[in-house]
């Protein structure tokens, strides 16, 4: 059963990469961040031909997630119990029926919050987390299938660092977001939780594969970037993960977006 996670920086912008990854990998679920889409609006057109059945919680102009599924899901769920009613529209849950049991995949876009000393986004960041950790243990069971996919906005490891060590010194120095030590804490709270970050239990010494390349300074040329697009796995789903991957050659495509998918199979 193979998963892929894309944050896809504008669904009407991307049509091809979208079609390219179905086309390429055949994905049984696949999660799109920052589809930038009101539901309303959601652009039908570009996606029923592919044979998904698709699920969407967006809104105009940014953010916005949706899930496309083979399998028709047993329940959909959007946003967190806790979310307030202008809550920005960062993740969709679904709980589909599989031969590992009923598994329930979320995907998020999770914010980016820019720096530690930032007013507004980086207690959002915060909160989103912990909103995440609060659902984990009150909603679900870490002994069950759990997925939690998307752009996580987090390097877990100096490993998943690419843009330099004078770029990591001076963001760690600046408080700019993305390997802050408190942003990693987050991280291990999903870890404890019982949660794997499939990519690194795979490729336990890899430090040159980057999922987000920064337009401006054309990253992806000489492969400077970011592995913060990630799927964490329950321990026993994980046990089961055969492989592993990042997409660079979506990322090549024509008009990409700055992020690559990342995929994860099971069996």
């Amino acid at each position: 059963m193979k998963f892929i996670s894309f944050n896809i920086n504008g669904l009407r912008a991307r049509p091809h990469q979208l079609e390219a990854i179905i086309e390429k990998h055949q994905p049984d679920v696949l999660g799109l961040q920052e589809i930038k889409v009101a539901d309303e609006d959601f652009p039908y057109d570009l996606v029923n031909h592919l044979g998904y059945h698709v699920f969407h919680h967006g809104q105009k102009g940014h953010y916005g997630v949706a899930l496309l599924t083979k399998k028709a899901p047993i329940a959909v769920r959007k946003g967190f119990p806790t979310d307030e009613l202008n809550a920005q529209k960062r993740m969709i849950m679904a709980d589909i029926e599989t031969d590992f049991g009923v598994l329930t995949v979320l995907n998020g876009y999770f914010p980016q919050g820019e720096n530690r000393s930032h007013e507004t986004k980086f207690p959002a960041k915060q909160k989103f987390y912990s909103d995440l950790q609060h659902y984990l243990e009150t909603q679900l069971k870490p002994e069950n299938p759990i997925i939690i996919m998307g752009d996580m906005n987090i390097s877990p490891t100096d490993l998943d660092i690419g843009i330099g060590e004078p770029n990591r010194k001076r963001w760690l120095r600046d408080g700019k977001c993305s390997f802050l030590p408190e942003e990693r804490e987050w991280l291990d709270r999903l870890h404890r939780y019982g949660l794997v970050d499939t990519f690194r239990v795979a490729n336990p010494e890899v430090n040159n594969q980057f999922s987000w390349f920064d337009y401006r300074s054309k990253g992806f040329d000489d492969n400077r970037g970011l592995r913060i697009d990630l799927i964490l796995a329950s321990k026993s789903l994980a046990e089961r993960c055969v492989e592993t991957g990042i997409d660079l050659d979506i990322r090549a495509m024509e008009k990409p977006s700055d992020h690559s998918p990342v995929w994860a199979t099971f069996k």
